[in-house]
């Protein structure tokens, strides 16, 4: 059997998918998970120690004929070693004969994902428009700044929170270069979130929650790319509603079973935009989805192969 080509960032970066373009074809692969249309078992986790993991994230889109497995670990110690805390491996399959078309690499994949899913969420779920707040700057909550952007999402004031005014800043500023939108640089979360309609948690926070119902403005979104690190007992039973991507692993966070959670694929399924109303808070559990890794590898390996680079 030909070994499989290895697609590293630099690779990836050649197929000039831009977020828009990505976003579409996430959506769609969301779509079809809600007809029901795709295959994704729920993920198994090993885990060598508290706080690290291996996960394998699977999916099946049989319409497109591709498979994938997205070897995802994080090992939060690393970094005393001075070694990479995240790493993974995407090998994309085709569905009917299993035929491997090549290995990707999985968190170059995976981070733009989940700021892209952010970015959908915002689509499907933002209300009036209004300022926007980030809490914990990185590299995931960039791409989903991305996405906001190329939606149009970033008009008025942003305001980023981080527990370092350095690098707090340095992510303001980078952001300004990037995307031309300046930003406010804060340490004080709560100061961050006052007024905003739409707030992004993007954290490796592991303390108590500290994000409550009284900092929230009336009529405002959060999206949680960290799930629910942020979020008290008291702004989660307060919430007039909450949509997630997979109803089994919000449960898994301790949320009320009676508690009625809207799927957010079916609701990209439908087709049908279902933003914050007036003096509603939603919550958006903006975790990941092996079918969303799926389809935006297929839209690069798509692209990569047109242009002659997939090898």
């Amino acid at each position: 059997m030909k070994s499989p080509p290895f697609l590293d960032g630099a690779a990836l970066a050649r197929a000039e998918v831009a977020p828009l373009e990505a976003m579409e074809a996430i959506e769609a692969g969301l779509a079809a998970l809600g007809r029901g249309e795709a295959q994704q078992p729920h993920p198994t986790v090993l885990a060598p120690e508290r706080g690290a993991f291996f996960q394998p994230l699977t999916a099946a889109l049989p319409a497109l004929d591709l498979a994938c497995v997205n070897w995802l670990t994080y090992h939060p110690r690393n970094a005393l070693a001075r070694l990479p805390h995240s790493g993974g491996l995407l090998i994309l399959n085709a569905f009917g004969t299993g035929a491997p078309l090549c290995v990707m690499d999985g968190i170059w994949v995976s981070h733009r994902r989940t700021g892209y899913i952010a970015g959908l969420g915002a689509k499907y779920l933002a209300g009036a428009p209004g300022d926007v707040a980030l809490i914990g700057p990185g590299a995931i909550a960039a791409f989903a700044l991305d996405a906001l952007a190329a939606l149009g999402l970033l008009r008025r004031t942003l305001r980023v929170a981080g527990r370092r005014a350095e690098s707090t800043a340095a992510f303001c500023a980078e952001t300004k270069t990037r995307l031309g939108v300046a930003a406010v640089p804060l340490t004080d979360p709560r100061a961050a979130v006052a007024g905003a309609r739409l707030v992004i948690t993007s954290t490796s926070h592991e303390g108590s929650p500290f994000l409550e119902r009284e900092w929230i403005a009336d009529g405002t979104l959060v999206i949680m790319i960290d799930r629910l690190r942020l979020i008290t007992p008291g702004l989660l039973a307060r919430a007039d509603r909450i949509v997630t991507n997979s109803r089994a692993s919000l449960k898994s966070w301790g949320l009320d079973p009676a508690r009625d959670v809207a799927s957010f694929p079916e609701l990209v399924a439908g087709g049908v935009a279902r933003p914050a109303g007036f003096g509603e808070i939603v919550l958006y559990d903006a975790g990941g989805l092996a079918v969303a890794d799926l389809a935006y590898a297929a839209r690069l390996w798509r692209r990569l192969n047109e242009k002659g680079l997939s090898a």
